[in-house]
């Protein structure tokens, strides 16, 4: 039997070619192990909001805005509201709280009886009343009432990182405002140039405002950089939109200035109920609703086959 040995040269030259294709194989560095403590290393708390500083979830708050106290409702908290102002009326189950009063005029004495840790409001508070309630152990937070669409989703991120900590807060925002959203992407270029006149007087909303920017979802807002939120009759006749939006206390008699547009004449006219001002006036999630109503309109007015008023909140 013959047995074979490898010369020192072959097996020098093998060895060139195994490191060769090893190295081949591998140009890229490893990936880093993945450890299942990792996502645990991350503490949800603290928190900073705008101010203030949580270092944990705060058990109890009162809340003297409706829109903040559905909003931390939406997302899940609203076993954590104890009291909440005279105006919170939604959801149903919110008016058996406790009423605190207003941001106008706090009741200090229910407001310490019922010992928040936290007392939230978009509205300013006196300071002789924030200094009464801070010192019986209430921290008071001062929050700013969004005027767009992107500050509105802000709020959800700062509500849901106060109360489920800053690791999941924007996933619990983009799933609380997703039918917003949802409705928006609908009523993306659905009219021409619009002014929306708020009042007899001939105010209109501007970009600066919430409701301007929110009907900016829909079309191109003609006053969107006036400098005055009163209108002039010739200034609007200026503006020339294609729609007007209007509350349905003006919308039987108009101004004869917006009685005279063409927009008016075409009949271009969409109208807001009380509900549909009351969600512009205090913006939530809830403003999905006012969308497909609007959209309902519009599709009418255009003799459309309603489709989006098929696609309304049920």
């Amino acid at each position: 039997m013959y047995r074979f040995f490898a010369k020192p040269a072959v097996i020098m030259l093998a060895s060139v070619f195994l490191i060769c294709g090893c190295t081949e194989v591998s140009e890229e560095p490893p990936a880093p192990p993945v450890t299942e403590t990792s996502a645990a290393e991350v503490s949800p708390y603290p928190v900073n909001v705008g101010q203030f500083t949580f270092n944990e979830q705060p058990e109890t708050v009162g809340s003297l805005s409706p829109a903040m106290t559905e909003i931390i409702c939406e997302l899940g908290y609203s076993d954590k509201i104890t009291g909440r102002s005279s105006y919170c009326d939604y959801p149903e189950s919110i008016v058996s709280k406790t009423e605190l009063g207003s941001s106008a005029n706090p009741d200090a004495d229910a407001i310490i009886a019922t010992a928040p840790q936290l007392l939230i409001s978009q509205s300013p508070i006196a300071k002789k009343d924030i200094v009464t309630i801070e010192n019986a152990g209430t921290r008071v937070m001062i929050t700013s009432a969004p005027v767009s669409i992107e500050e509105l989703y802000a709020c959800y991120i700062d509500m849901a990182a106060i109360f489920g900590g800053k690791t999941g807060c924007t996933e619990a925002a983009d799933t609380a405002m997703r039918p917003l959203t949802e409705a928006l992407k609908k009523a993306e270029h659905s009219i021409g140039s619009f002014v929306y006149i708020m009042s007899d007087d001939l105010a209109a909303a501007s970009n600066d405002t919430f409701a301007g920017n929110f009907f900016s979802c829909f079309g191109e807002n003609a006053a969107a950089d006036i400098e005055n939120i009163i209108l002039e009759p010739e200034e609007l006749a200026g503006l020339d939109p294609e729609w007007i939006i209007l509350p349905s206390d003006i919308s039987e008699e108009p101004p004869e200035a917006v009685s005279s547009l063409g927009a008016y004449q075409k009949g271009n006219i969409i109208i807001l109920d009380e509900n549909a001002l009351e969600r512009i006036e205090r913006p939530t999630s809830r403003l999905s609703g006012t969308v497909y109503d609007i959209l309902e309109q519009i599709d009418d007015i255009n003799g459309g086959s309603g489709e989006d008023a098929e696609n309304s909140e049920e």
